[in-house]
């Protein structure tokens, strides 16, 4: 018996050191974000309050340095799986919800440096002066596509990506499964990057096509891709494409830093979209379509008191003989540009005040202050920004003078403006634990002859304040 089961060992022995090797190293990382947040919405007089949490999970799997898979998922409540869970609202616990967020892996193609990502994934463009990407930020709940990276040179990387940023199977054929091509709703986004870096300055050249289908609604913010910064036409009534079409969107970025510590960001971008006739017909121009453009700059210089700041942007706006809100901004995927924290989304974004993310219809000239500290471990950030609309208050405002629709907060005319004071001040508690304590006040001067109905119902002229308190767990 001890002979059989010596030679039984010896077997399994040799069958193991013959087997391939599938082992994998696993890291956690994770972010804890807990943000309560009260104050007046910019220009209505309304209050709201917010409490709630979010927790961002996420693996990393190594098999070696060529290969790995990562994997993240968000805990929140509501249908979509990724929003935030809001204290209060249910009290067993049971209503928070798990999704994925990110899923890919990373694989380098053999004997070159070419890398490619394939899965659900944090996709955007190049950041502009003031962050983010005011066309296609990474995005809240990831992107589904394949992405590219090739080194070319010491100074150029080249990257590529396709992604699906819609899908729907139509058509059932005689077998009974939906799957026709020529009748599925889709919509699929193709990109190109350039990254030049060279001694004392980078810039980041892109190019972006999408091909959209009738049906296809790709997931935005609430000035989405395919709508108009209030809805179709005026109202949130639009909940898909109504007719086929092409996007094309071309943009840059530019950063000196050669001159350190005076550095100078510069960026702008150029979109249009344009459908086919859809439910109007093939002979009715859509009113959806759009084009515009923008262009931001900041500039800072380091000192050992602080950096001081000075940035401004302008992007174009409706002319005055559009019939149809938003034909003269630049379409967006999801863009964000958050140059404040009363009027858009600050610093953390969790909550937003304004829910306000688009660039389009708008300049600005901010000034301020960052990274000055008193105290160890205790910094400040304040600025003043001042914003005004570029839209001019034409057909397509004058239409609207039955309606409260029209919210002057997010369609500025260039009668409106507003100044907005911020201040921030983050306390580093731990090495992974900080709190962030943000307050911002909104000094508003709409025209009310431009939005007549929206002042009879509201409070325009209204100055707004609101603060944030957020603490973060990294790991």
């Amino acid at each position: 018996m001890k002979k059989l089961t010596t030679l039984l060992l010896a077997a399994g022995m040799i069958f193991a050191a013959t087997a391939p090797a599938s082992a994998v190293d696993v890291k956690m990382d994770g972010q804890y974000l807990f943000n309560f947040i009260t104050g007046e919405r910019a220009g209505t007089g309304q209050n709201f309050d917010n409490a709630g949490q979010r927790l961002r999970l996420g693996m990393t799997f190594t098999a070696n340095e060529n290969l790995s898979g990562y994997f993240q998922v968000q805990v929140g409540s509501g249908s979509d799986k990724t929003s935030n869970y809001d204290w209060g609202t249910d009290t067993t616990g049971n209503s928070g919800k798990i999704g994925m967020r990110q899923m890919y892996i990373d694989w380098l193609i053999p004997q070159t440096a070419v890398k490619v990502r394939m899965g659900r994934q944090l996709v955007g463009l190049p950041e502009d002066a003031f962050g983010k990407n005011a066309v296609m930020h990474p995005g809240w709940q990831g992107r589904d596509g394949i992405t590219v990276a090739a080194p070319v040179t010491d100074w150029l990387d080249v990257s590529a990506f396709w992604l699906r940023g819609a899908y729907a199977s139509e058509g059932a054929d005689d077998f009974g499964s939906g799957n026709d091509t020529d009748q599925s709703e889709k919509t699929d986004f193709f990109g190109v990057v350039t990254n030049f870096k060279f001694d004392g300055f980078s810039f980041s050249p892109y190019v972006m096509y999408a091909s959209v289908d009738k049906g296809a609604s790709p997931d935005g913010s609430t000035d989405q891709l395919y709508g108009t910064p209030l809805g179709y036409p005026y109202d949130s009534t639009l909940g898909m494409i109504r007719g086929d079409g092409n996007a094309f969107w071309a943009g840059t970025n530019f950063v000196m830093s050669y001159f350190d510590p005076f550095v100078l960001k510069i960026s702008g971008a150029y979109g249009m979209i344009a459908y086919d006739g859809g439910d109007f017909g093939e002979d009715v121009g859509n009113p959806q379509d759009r084009n515009g453009w923008y262009i931001q700059a900041k500039a800072s210089y380091k000192t050992a008191y602080g950096t001081p700041i000075l940035g401004g942007w302008y992007a174009s706006g409706d002319d005055s003989d559009v019939q149809y809100l938003g034909q003269g901004w630049i379409p967006s995927w999801a863009g964000r540009f958050h140059p404040t924290f009363g009027y858009s989304g600050g610093e953390f974004g969790m909550y937003d005040n304004n829910t306000r993310h688009a660039i389009g219809g708008t300049w600005g000239l901010q000034a301020g202050i960052e990274d000055v500290s008193f105290l160890q471990d205790l910094t400040h950030k304040f600025t003043v920004t001042w914003f005004q609309g570029t839209n001019e208050a034409g057909e397509a405002l004058n239409a609207m003078k039955g309606s409260s629709a029209v919210n002057p907060v997010k369609y500025m005319t260039k009668n409106d403006n507003a100044v907005e004071f911020n201040l921030a001040n983050t306390y580093q508690i731990y090495k992974n634990l900080s709190v962030c304590l943000e307050l911002a006040y909104i000094i508003t001067d709409y025209d009310k002859g431009d939005h007549r109905a929206w002042a009879a119902a509201n409070e325009t002229d209204k100055d707004s304040w609101s603060t944030a308190l957020t603490f973060q767990y990294l790991f």
